[in-house]
């Protein structure tokens, strides 16, 4: 049996399953916008973040990520001379306060006096804030009126430390976590220092989110220790360790910074603490200019230098000549004698004189020579003078007649003093002939004038 063909116009009112579960999609708005949360998920005292939509003359409407905005009276923001405190796209932290068909928030409850006791309970419950008007002082803190319920807190809750002097809330209205009710007196017991510290957790926790390796802050040096400095972030400490703090040794961190300084650090990591409390890793060095940066202009080959010895080692000592910048000075250029070893010529901490042999930025490397700044400040003759000047056997060599020419213009007038015998024993190779230094030369001097006036 021949099959018909298909009706080209036979689906045309029935669309297929994959558009209707696209359409399907499209209305409940899940392919366009992130879910919204619902009723149901927001009991009374629920916490949420949300932003200003739009501001009346008594409500405004916050988009808090529910399924529709959520209504606050105006009247929580406002400041004593009738003014908003907020606009149009700022975000604020609230409360749930009701959660039927419109979402009620707030940033805390005010209680009325027809319900003010079932209002307290619902804050205590709940955690959310209450606001209440201070009425005077009694024994030991603040009494408080909370719509017609009385409220005490106690001195030791009123700030986040000492309060010095509980008297000047006095006809304030401020906000107060309820810590008990006591039903039978239909009064509650409340602390304006759990407010406090909640309040400055949520900033310290926003700032730390804030925050990401790389970026640089201003901060101010809290406490020293050795080693290292803790800083104030605004609110929240970060240590900068003592190999931080600038380019170059520090010994203790008191040798170059002070409580109450300021300075810019670098962080360097974040890391999670005992608590949920972030331990945060700074440095002040890193946020400074590199001291490496335009060093082959600054540290020219054949540039002398003074600088300080900072450590010895078997091959050379290490000597600072700038900030963050040690240049190495090898054994073999320590001295214009062989050294075994470089504490025979130099100590730490000392300040010296030397030249620069080669810098390589690259590796941050800078070679030193202490043995070519001698050299360099010794005048002519000091260094041309040789071993014959000082009755030392004269070497024979390449070097010979320079030598002799030298040793002529440098001997004492008294030739049979610095004359050599015939007889006189071979010469020693160059390598053992001793060295000859300006002190050897003045010694010689002072030998030769003792025994002329002895003659005389």
């Amino acid at each position: 049996m021949n099959s018909l063909p298909p009706d080209p116009d036979a689906d045309i009112d029935q669309p297929s399953a994959e558009f209707a579960a696209a359409l399907e999609a499209f209305e409940r708005g899940s392919n366009t916008a992130p879910a919204r949360r619902a009723t149901a998920d927001l009991p009374p005292g629920t916490k949420v973040r949300g932003t200003v939509v739009s501001i009346g003359d008594e409500h405004a409407l916050v988009d808090f990520g529910g399924r529709s905005e959520g209504v606050a009276e105006t009247r929580h923001f406002r400041a004593d001379d009738g003014s908003l405190r907020i606009a149009p796209g700022d975000a604020l932290d609230l409360f749930v306060v009701e959660a039927g068909d419109q979402v009620v928030l707030a940033p805390s409850i005010r209680a009325e006096s027809h319900a003010a006791m079932r209002q307290v309970r619902q804050a205590h419950a709940a955690g959310v804030p209450v606001t209440g008007r201070v009425k005077g002082l009694n024994a030991g803190g603040l009494a408080v009126d909370l719509g017609g319920v009385r409220g005490f807190c106690p001195v030791s809750q009123i700030e986040a430390g000492y309060c010095a002097d509980p008297s000047v809330y006095v006809g304030r209205t401020l906000e107060f976590v309820v810590t008990e009710v006591e039903e039978g007196r239909r009064s509650a017991v409340l602390s304006r220092r759990q407010l406090l510290r909640r309040a400055d957790e949520e900033r310290i926790r926003r700032m730390v989110a804030s925050l990401a390796p790389g970026d640089e802050v201003e901060a101010t040096v809290a406490r020293l220790e050795p080693f290292g400095a803790f800083v104030d972030l605004g609110g929240v400490d970060g240590l900068v360790h003592v190999s931080e703090i600038m380019h170059g040794r520090v010994g203790h961190p008191r040798d170059v910074l002070r409580e109450g300084e300021k300075v810019r650090v670098r962080v360097l990591r974040i890391d999670a603490g005992k608590e949920g409390r972030s331990r945060i890793a700074l440095s002040i060095k890193a946020a400074a200019p590199d001291p490496w940066t335009g060093i082959e202009t600054r540290f020219a080959t054949g540039t002398r230098v003074r600088g300080v010895v900072a450590r010895l080692a078997e091959f050379g000592a290490f000597v600072t000549v700038a900030p963050g910048i040690d240049g190495l000075v090898h054994v073999s250029e320590v001295a214009l004698r062989p050294v075994k070893h470089v504490k025979e010529a130099l100590s730490v901490g000392e300040e010296i004189e030397t030249v620069v042999l080669s810098v390589d930025p690259v590796k941050r490397r800078i070679s030193l020579s202490i043995r070519q700044a001698i050299e360099g400040s010794l005048p002519p003759t000091e260094v041309t003078v040789t071993a014959e000047a000082v009755g030392a056997p004269v070497a024979t060599g390449a070097a010979g007649p320079a030598r002799q020419d030298a040793a002529a213009t440098t001997a004492p007038q008294d030739a049979a003093a610095t004359m050599v015998p015939q007889d006189a024993p071979p010469a020693r190779k160059p390598a053992e002939e001793p060295a000859v230094t300006t002190m050897a030369l003045a010694l010689r001097k002072a030998m030769e004038e003792a025994r002329k006036k002895a003659g005389g």
